[in-house]
């Protein structure tokens, strides 16, 4: 059937796109309409038997907008969703207006789909199947070859950072995060005595580097020795991500964002010190709280994860009371230190003052041949 073309307040809504960047086409108005997202116009009518006219309301031009730069890979509309959830209640990049929030039945059930078919929530599932040494073995195989495709863990920021400036070091390598979520997922999934402590110890210390090995592999043998460690991987072993997803709130899960958002933005700041971001006191209050936790694996994670496809991982991970309780920390220390995060001693005009000097460092430290940053 041909496509007629947008009529009415579907033109003006189409206009008002197009001079916003974005390219959207009647059908997918239309689409987006039939899986309840997008309200139809209301109508007014011209009085006198003239009949009506659609009329274009701010709130659904607002929606649109959120929409279609929400658009997920092969144009899934669930992941459109969950893109548009994780941006709602910020401030919309051509208004400035807050994005305003979808239906919450589609965002649980877009959230519930996606942790289905999660690469992570299979390989548990895969764990809590395994019988015998060939089924560990293949979770094993298969948990390597999925988490390969992951971006890997990177270095301490700080140490990153100063081999940048110094041109006879080399940057350290990462410590094996990926191979420590591998043996975290088996502790998850296996049966109790599958995973010793000290594999679990290993888990531990390559998702937070800076934790001190030995240390955790005593605490953990010790904890296995008491039994402690069984009632901890219990708690952990009958945690279902879907069936939680399912049942969730949207408080729950609007406080889970928050939480995502907090460690999201810790994450990016301490992983952009590592890249020669100019260091200012609120930043440096956070990298040491950070460290002193040992989550950094998690903030980066967070922070490299935000995005279409992995928001719902993330959203699950945010659901959990313990990382819940680590955001609270988190979003109190950006609260206290908030006008030292972006502002160094005796500047005033933050943003740029910062902007132009991460330029400066990031042109001194690419060599000599380097082109200049361009003139303002």
């Amino acid at each position: 059937m041909p496509r007629t073309a947008a009529a009415g307040a579907d033109r003006d809504l189409l206009e008002q796109l197009q001079e916003r960047g974005l390219r959207v086409s009647a059908a997918r108005l239309e689409r987006w309409r039939r899986a309840d997202l997008l309200p139809r116009h209301p109508r007014r009518g011209l009085g006198r038997g003239r009949g009506s006219v659609s009329v274009l309301e701010l709130r659904t031009v607002e929606i649109a907008d959120a929409l279609a730069r929400s658009i997920g890979q092969g144009k899934d509309l669930r992941v459109t969703v969950l893109a548009w959830y994780m941006r709602a209640g910020t401030p919309a990049p051509h208004s400035r207006q807050p994005v305003p929030e979808p239906p919450f039945e589609a965002v649980r059930g877009a959230l519930v789909r996606a942790l289905r078919r999660s690469p992570v929530q299979r390989l548990i599932e895969q764990a809590r199947r395994a019988k015998d040494d060939a089924d560990t073995d293949r979770l094993y195989t298969a948990a390597d070859r999925v988490l390969a495709r992951w971006p890997g863990p990177f270095g301490h920021p700080g140490r990153m950072r100063e081999a940048l400036l110094d041109d006879d070091q080399d940057v350290p390598p990462p410590r094996g995060g990926q191979r420590g979520m591998v043996h975290l997922i088996a502790a998850v999934g296996l049966p109790p005595g599958e995973v010793s402590g000290e594999s679990f110890a290993e888990a531990m210390t390559g998702l937070f580097p800076e934790i001190a090995p030995h240390q955790l592999v005593e605490a953990y043998e010790e904890a296995e020795r008491a039994g402690t460690l069984i009632r901890l991987r219990h708690d952990a072993r009958h945690r279902d991500a879907v069936a939680e997803a399912a049942a969730t709130t949207s408080e729950e899960l609007a406080r889970a964002r928050e939480v995502a958002r907090t460690l999201g933005a810790c994450g990016s700041m301490y992983l952009l010190h590592g890249m020669l971001l100019p260091d200012t006191p609120g930043q440096r209050a956070v990298r040491a709280r950070i460290d002193e936790l040992g989550v950094g694996e998690i903030v980066v994670g967070v922070a490299q994860s935000f995005g279409k496809v992995a928001a719902a991982d993330v959203l699950s991970l945010c659901l959990d009371p313990y990382i819940a309780l680590l955001g609270e920390q988190l979003q109190t220390l950006l609260t206290d230190h908030a006008d030292q995060l972006l502002r160094r001693p005796g500047e005033l005009d933050s943003a740029k003052d910062l902007m132009d000097a991460w330029l400066a460092a990031i042109h001194a430290a690419s060599g000599p041949h380097a082109q200049p940053p361009p003139p303002e």
